[in-house]
């Protein structure tokens, strides 16, 4: 759906002057859309981007209807996504579920944390060439970043956590970086299995029991190599975690 309009995907576009287009002027939000699924979190997400970049975000009743719209003609469940760009532009699209990629191991590389200049790192915005670049480069599934005081912060595409003698370590959601709503979740789920968890960031060179990044489409999955060496796949922990998702 574009600005209410419904489409086939391969017809939907916008303007090559659009500033989403000529500047990456845009937020979005990524959720898989299903039965008994609520967008919610994305959505306070989405409003808080908005906010931060000045971008007007629609009422959370149409954005309601045109996620449920989109998702209907892909299936019971799909994965949706969100675009809103600086010249008021709205597209909503669905894409089938990738088969295999939930929790499926990812291999990742170590990238130095920088600080954004103007917008904070809890603002999900499209201006992310040099992640991509970075990960293609590496030819792995993700950077992970590391800050002055040599603990990851997140990933380009997820939050990052390490299971340290039975307990989750992840970083703060101190501005720096996105509040992952996949991690919230995860976090929930150690409260009710009563795991302990650290909000410090996990130290970058270890040890751990395990590593894992989280993220909408890859849930929780377990990080096998680091920087060329492999890595133990798994723990208890992060198995009660996945058994839950």
């Amino acid at each position: 759906m574009v600005d209410g309009r419904e489409m086939p995907l391969s017809e939907a576009a916008v303007p090559v002057t659009d500033v989403g287009f000529t500047h990456g002027w845009s937020i979005f939000e990524t959720l898989r859309a299903g039965p008994g699924s609520d967008p919610r979190g994305h959505l306070e997400r989405l409003r808080r981007s908005g906010d931060a970049s000045l971008i007007e975000v629609p009422p959370d009743a149409v954005l309601r209807a045109e996620i449920e719209a989109v998702r209907c003609k892909v299936g019971t469940e799909a994965l949706v996504r969100i675009t809103l760009t600086g010249d008021g532009r709205r597209l909503v699209w669905a894409t089938p579920l990738e088969p295999g990629r939930r929790h499926r191991p990812v291999r990742c590389v170590r990238g130095e944390h920088v600080d954004q200049a103007f917008l904070d790192g809890a603002v999900k915005h499209r201006s992310r060439m040099g992640w991509s670049v970075a990960v293609r480069r590496a030819g792995v599934d993700e950077v992970l970043f590391v800050d002055g005081e040599q603990r990851f912060t997140e990933g380009t595409s997820s939050a990052v956590l390490a299971v340290i003698d039975g307990a989750v370590w992840t970083a703060p959601w101190d501005r720096r970086i996105l509040p992952s709503t996949t991690l919230g979740r995860l976090l929930r789920h150690c409260a009710a299995r009563g795991i302990a968890v650290h909000r410090r960031g996990p130290p970058a060179q270890g040890p751990w029991d395990a590593l894992y990044i989280a993220s909408t489409t890859r849930s929780l999955a377990p990080v096998v190599e680091l920087d060329g060496a492999a890595l133990p796949e798994g723990d208890p922990v992060g198995t009660a975690l996945m058994e839950m998702e």
